[in-house]
């Protein structure tokens, strides 16, 4: 997958406005539909349940969330170089697009950044 996309950046802008009408607070996609692109300082970042993969070692760039990560592989959106993982377990993350390769595992609770390593392109718990 490569960025977001401009038409999927306004699908989720547009299902968030149609949501905050409705008075309905706003959804996350699970790690098996999708990351939900948010700005570096979204608290979702930081609520249970959620992982937040940086494009910079800074938190800073591009930056998307998840919610229920499971034992699926993820393709990143874009090579990640930090990440905060407020989900239940640890999440190791792949050199390789396909859970393959050198990886990292980050434990529960945990907010990481691994310039050293380089980015990593998959995910899983």
């Amino acid at each position: 997958m490569h960025g977001f996309g401009y038409k999927r950046a306004a699908a989720a802008a547009a299902a968030t406005a149609a949501g905050l009408l409705l008075g309905l607070a706003p959804t996350s996609a699970s790690a098996t539909s999708g990351p939900i692109a948010v700005d570096r300082g979204d608290s979702r970042c930081t609520t249970a349940g959620s992982l937040c993969v940086f494009e910079t070692e800074w938190f800073t760039g591009r930056t998307a969330l998840y919610r229920d990560v499971d034992t699926d592989c993820v393709t990143a959106p874009y090579g990640i170089l930090a990440n905060i993982n407020m989900t239940d377990r640890p999440v190791t993350f792949y050199k390789n697009t396909d859970c393959t390769g050198p990886s990292t595992t980050e434990p529960a609770g945990n907010l990481h950044s691994w310039k050293s390593l380089g980015p990593m392109y998959s995910f899983h718990a």
